[in-house]
């Protein structure tokens, strides 16, 4: 008997939201005109703090992947990127790729991370942490200690209380030193993030319109949302439920966000499946027209990757590229 899917599991996603946050709270330029770009934080960083060029630095990454064998990466660098070596001045990573010594400094270092400890939670020598921290902090993003600055003297001055953007208050406790130092570090950022998917929350169960009608909350991560809704059977279900993810992904997940007199909004991605086993990315667009024919197509897909030998569902219409504005 064909089984055949009913459900699809959408995921909101705030993709690298606290790294936006602590740019935009230490006021670092070269963290700000990162974001302002849309390139690849692990890109950017990887490149400053090893100073290989861009597209060296994601060329090499499709090479090494996530080996961590020093003798392997360095074959793997020789045979795929030997002008990496010709390069003056770098610094390359010997257990890893330059994007991964990137994305491994961006998770540890906004938050005043030592290097003994950088070394330790990534299993690299001491000597080469220290070379990746002092050159994250001083060259890439030196920003990055003078907000750390401010934040102690914030401490001080509000007697341990901090206040993120949605008004929420915390009162830090323990001994006046490095611990609590790193909770007030990261308070902001975390507490951002978190804030903004519960409040994405509150809003999809208070909607009460059509289109919400059959939406249901079915997870929530640190910096992600999950919800249910049936697979739509007919155009204005697509359109339908098309505007319901623009409404969701441009506007509850992201909430203007106030610091210093400085607003922004993070940045929202989609992915959809029918089981947990495969989540397909779906490139979201305001457009309504837009908006159905990337989440048809990538529907079909997880369909068709869950199970290929059942034919979940049948090959969507093939729609043409929207030629025109639909409202969302």
């Amino acid at each position: 008997m064909e089984r055949k899917a009913t459900e699809m599991m959408l995921e909101f996603d705030l993709a690298g939201a606290e790294w936006v946050v602590v740019a935009h709270l230490s006021g670092d330029a070269n963290m700000l005109g990162v974001v302002e770009s849309g390139k690849s934080p692990h890109v950017v960083t990887g490149s400053l703090i090893s100073k290989v060029p861009e597209e060296l630095v994601i060329k090499e990454n499709k090479i090494v992947g996530g080996h961590t064998d020093e003798v392997t990466i360095r074959q793997l660098r020789y045979a795929g990127c030997p002008e990496i070596f010709d390069l003056p001045g770098t610094f390359l990573p010997r257990v890893m790729s330059i994007r991964q010594a990137g994305k491994k400094s961006n998770h540890g270092l906004n938050y005043d991370m030592k290097f003994r400890r950088f070394a330790l939670e990534n299993e690299i020598p001491e000597a080469e942490a220290k070379l990746l921290v002092d050159a994250y902090t001083q060259q890439a993003y030196p920003g990055i200690p003078l907000w750390h600055k401010a934040i102690r003297e914030e401490l001080r001055q509000n007697r341990r209380v901090m206040t993120n953007c949605f008004g929420r208050k915390v009162k830090l406790m323990g001994q006046w030193g490095q611990d609590l130092f790193n909770q007030a570090y990261s308070f902001k950022p975390q507490s951002t993030v978190v804030d903004s998917c519960l409040q994405a929350m509150y809003l999809i169960y208070d909607n009460k319109s059509p289109e919400f009608s059959r939406v249901r909350l079915s997870a929530q991560t640190h910096d992600s949302i999950m919800v249910q809704h049936p697979i739509p059977t007919s155009p204005d279900e697509w359109y339908s439920l098309s505007r319901m993810i623009a409404l969701i992904g441009f506007e509850y997940m992201r909430p203007p966000l106030e610091y210093s007199d400085i607003v922004f909004r993070l940045s929202c991605d989609l992915k959809v499946g029918v089981n947990w086993g495969h989540m397909e990315p779906v490139r979201m667009s305001p457009d309504a027209a837009t908006m159905r024919h990337n989440l048809e197509q990538a529907v079909y897909a997880v369909q068709q990757q869950s199970d290929k030998h059942d034919h979940l569902a049948p090959a969507p219409e093939e729609l043409p590229e929207p030629m025109h504005q639909v409202s969302a």
